[in-house]
C-alpha cells in the first residue's frame, strides 16, 4: 500500500519544511472535538500527517523567493503564501497517487482553525515547554509547523518523541520556580533554552516574526 507520510515527506524534499509526523486517524479523532473529527473533515480519512520547518533553510529560500521580485513584499503575509506554494507539492505528490486528502494550515486566513499544537503533539514533532511552545527533541524552540493532511490512506505510526524538558533546569524561564507563571516566548527565552541551538533562526527570520510589518518594511527596501 501506498503510505502518505512518505509520499509527503519525498514531495516537501529539500524545500525547508523537512518535519513530518502521522498518526492513525483513530489517534487523532480520540483527541479532536466533535465538530473536528474526521468524519465532519474528511469521511474515510485513515491517517493525519503534519509538517514542519526548523531552522533558517526555509527562511533562506523564502528571501531567495523574495528577492527575485520585489513586490512579492506586497502580499498580506507574504511567508504564508510562500509556505503554501511548498504545501501545493505535497498536495501534487499525494494527488499522483490517486491518494484521496484534505490540506490544513495553520495560518489566521486558513477558513478553518485546527489545534495544530494538539496534532503536533499527537505525531510526536513535540512536547509543551515552559514558556508555551512546543520544544522539539533536537530542534529545541526553533521549528514551527506549517501544514497537515488528512488522508485516506496509510501512515507512519507517531514519531518516538523524547519530551526535552524533562529533567532539564529550565534557565529559558529562569528556573522552575517560575513555572506556572506567564512566560513569553520571546527570542531571549528560545535562546535560553539548552536544545537546539545549532537551528537558531536567522536575526531577520527572527525580527519577521516579532515585528513583521516593520521587518517587511526594511527588507523590501521601503525603510
Amino acid at each position: 500500500m501506498e503510505n502518505a507520510t512518505r509520499i509527503v515527506r519525498e514531495g516537501l524534499a529539500g524545500t525547508g519544511v523537512q518535519l513530518v509526523g502521522s498518526c492513525g486517524v483513530d489517534v487523532y479523532d480520540a483527541r479532536a472535538p466533535e465538530g473536528y473529527r474526521s468524519s465532519k473533515l474528511m469521511p474515510g480519512a485513515r491517517g493525519l500527517v503534519v509538517v514542519g520547518s526548523a531552522g533558517p533553510v526555509l527562511w533562506r529560500a523564502f528571501r531567495a523567493h523574495m528577492d527575485e521580485r520585489r513586490e512579492r513584499w506586497n502580499a498580506v503575509h507574504p511567508l504564508d503564501t510562500f509556505v503554501a506554494s511548498i504545501l501545493a507539492r505535497g498536495d501534487d505528490a499525494l494527488s499522483q497517487e490517486n491518494i484521496r486528502f484534505r490540506r490544513f494550515e495553520p495560518t489566521f486566513h486558513a477558513a478553518l482553525r485546527l489545534d495544530f499544537v494538539a496534532m503536533a503533539q499527537l505525531v510526536g514533532l513535540g512536547s509543551p515547554g515552559p514558556f508555551g511552545l512546543l520544544i522539539h527533541s533536537e530542534h529545541g524552540a526553533w521549528w514551527a509547523l506549517r501544514g497537515a493532511w488528512l488522508v485516506d490512506a496509510e501512515v507512519d505510526a507517531p514519531l518516538e518523541h523524547r519530551a526535552p524538558c524533562v529533567g532539564c533546569p529550565a534557565p529559558c524561564i529562569g528556573g522552575w520556580q517560575n513555572a506556572g507563571t506567564i512566560v513569553r516566548a520571546t527570542p531571549d527565552a528560545r535562546a535560553r533554552c539548552v536544545v537546539g541551538q545549532s537551528s537558531r533562526y536567522d536575526d531577520d527570520q527572527v525580527a519577521y516574526f516579532y515585528d513583521r510589518l516593520a521587518t517587511v518594511a526594511r527588507l523590501s527596501g521601503q525603510k
